[in-house]
């Protein structure tokens, strides 16, 4: 699930695609089922567990997983 609406104004944004923030994923990314990604940036080669929550930028190749999102092993970047 991607969440793009923080509520900033303490209500959905609805069409209002000001409040949107966005969400941005490399390549080479794996994300499991029923996991949350808020409006982050996630890097090339990273790893998201089943149902975590990715609250925070992820900037290193790994296998994130938990609530929030934790990196639990660092994976060698690839090409």
């Amino acid at each position: 699930m991607f969440i793009n609406d923080l509520f900033i104004n303490g209500s959905p944004a609805g069409r209002n695609r000001d409040l949107w923030r966005p969400t941005k994923i490399g390549s080479r990314v794996n994300i499991g089922t029923n996991a949350t990604v808020l409006p982050v940036t996630i890097c090339d080669g990273a790893v998201i567990g089943a149902g975590a929550v990715v609250t925070k930028d992820i900037t290193e190749s790994g296998v994130y997983a938990g609530n929030p999102a934790r990196l639990l092993r660092r994976l060698p970047a690839t090409p």
